[in-house]
């Protein structure tokens, strides 16, 4: 029997899920087709929002315009979804050299900047557990509990049958003018947001992806007691009943979700160097993200296929990208605005 949708969304990781969350507001009738993989890199993701990032402290991308933004997009979420999703939390910058101090310090003075940074009263926090001389606080910070975000919405889907959970084969798919059909599904408009694998899509392949595997220890350090997010070479995230996130690394050649004994080890020596508490590893995973070679998100309709799209690489940065542009995306969508340029893909075209 035949079905009609009006968008089909491949992929229900972050990406998929608030662009068909969003589409749903909008009264579209979507169908999902994801298989489940609790390896994915949503699943996995610490989903931190730290708003100055890279070697040279700087300002994230949009981070006045984003974090507020997607503070609030969360806080909508929360209510409907009647969970907890999104931790307001500090992150301590841990600082070893005068020279990385001073720069922390001429950061914080600058007035498109100096937003970000607490003023809370560092000096003697974690002065017995953690090794660094030095903390810097900032604020505007949290993290997202991704995967149980999309565990949730994902129940909806199958509450409303509209979740396939199954693979999505390229040679069930039909598109011409008026739309599109997979197997015995018709749609006006087919969308990838099917993470790294977009690496292997006949329509997407062409895009310059950069995928990254990235793995993440989860320990139990009953006597560290953290109450921000702790951030040096590798970041420590906690997450209640002494349990801790800690990561990540980038891995660009082996690109599987098969966690490695030679990063677990590193990690912990990374650890060791970090925290005087002992700690025990107990759980260890592994992920491929959806990063861009310029570091940004890839949003649009093909060039040639005008009911195929895309809403991937949002690579590292998920959390904080993904509300905005999936709902710049329906906008876009319903003919209501044009695509932020700096994230359509027009600009590989």
């Amino acid at each position: 029997m035949e079905q009609r949708f009006d968008y089909i969304i491949i992929g229900q990781g972050m990406a998929g899920t608030l662009l068909t969350y969003l589409l749903q507001k909008r009264s579209a009738k979507v169908l999902v087709i994801d298989k489940h993989n609790p390896a994915s890199s949503s699943n996995i993701s610490a989903g931190i929002i730290h708003p100055i990032t890279g070697r040279r402290k700087v300002k994230t991308w949009m981070a006045d315009i984003l974090i507020p933004y997607a503070e609030e997009f969360y806080a909508i979420l929360e209510t409907e979804f009647e969970e907890q999703l999104y931790h307001k939390q500090n992150i301590l910058e841990l600082i070893d050299t005068t020279k990385d101090y001073n720069d922390w310090l001429m950061r914080s003075a600058d007035p498109e900047m100096k937003q970000y940074f607490s003023g809370e009263e560092t000096e003697g926090l974690y002065n017995n557990v953690i090794t660094s001389l030095k903390k810097i606080s900032l604020t505007h910070c949290g993290w997202l509990d991704v995967k149980k975000l999309i565990t949730h919405f994902r129940k909806q889907l199958v509450v409303n049958n509209v979740l396939l959970d199954e693979t999505f084969h390229f040679h069930d798919l039909n598109t011409n003018e008026n739309g599109i059909t997979y197997k015995n599904v018709k749609a006006w408009k087919i969308i990838f947001c099917d993470g790294w694998l977009a690496t292997q899509n006949p329509y997407w392949s062409w895009l310059p992806f950069l995928a990254a595997k990235g793995e993440i220890i989860t320990i139990h350090a009953p006597r560290l007691k953290a109450e921000h997010i702790l951030i040096k070479n590798i970041f420590i995230l906690p997450l209640g009943n002494d349990l801790y996130k800690a990561g990540s690394n980038y891995e660009w050649k082996e690109l599987n979700d098969m966690p490695t004994q030679k990063i677990k080890d590193e990690l912990i020596t990374k650890l060791k160097q970090l925290i005087a508490v002992p700690f025990e590893v107990v759980k260890h995973e592994a992920a491929v993200r959806p990063a861009v070679q310029d570091r940004r998100p890839l949003v649009g309709l093909h060039p040639k296929h005008k009911n195929i799209g895309i809403f991937n690489g949002l690579g590292t940065k998920g959390v904080l990208l993904a509300p905005y542009f999936a709902n710049n995306f329906v906008e876009y969508l319903n003919g209501e605005k044009e695509l932020n340029e700096e994230v359509d893909v027009k600009r590989f075209k």
